[in-house]
């Protein structure tokens, strides 16, 4: 028989993983912040994917985002799923980038999820520019 995660349980999950509340059920650490960043390489993720297997952009004006886990709502939609949403954050840059998604990490760059992006690549021109993501995480 398949592993079965109730409902309420994925609401604890993604609060734990994005560090909206401790084990303990008080709020999230103090450290426990997340960081949201990009990657260059075209990269397609899998369930075996690992940290090593992704390139961190690194174009003049890139840097990672610190996402505190006080700003993520995490809730449980109408139809049963369950998402953890932290608002708009934009990436600048000052040079041309090919940014293929995103990934997140514990402040210890352990791999948390990654993404890539449906239109991938994401191409900037020679003069920089912006992108923006709204992170997301949902358990059904």
């Amino acid at each position: 028989m398949a592993l079965v995660v109730p409902n309420d349980s994925d609401l604890l999950m993604l609060q734990y993983i994005v560090n909206t509340l401790a084990q303990d059920g008080s709020a999230g650490p103090s450290g426990g912040e997340r960081l949201l960043r990009l990657y260059d390489n075209n990269l397609v993720p899998s369930k075996t994917s690992v940290i090593g297997d992704i390139n961190e952009a690194t174009a003049s004006g890139y840097t990672s985002i610190t996402l505190s886990g006080s700003n993520w709502t995490v809730a449980t939609s109408s139809a049963g799923t369950n998402s953890a949403v932290y608002s708009e954050q934009t990436f600048s840059f000052s040079t041309s980038v090919t940014i293929y998604g995103y990934y997140v990490t514990d402040l210890s760059s352990n791999l948390l999820w990654v993404e890539r992006f449906s239109t991938a690549p994401f191409i900037l021109p020679a003069g920089g520019g912006e992108i923006a993501i709204t992170p997301r995480l949902t358990l059904d």
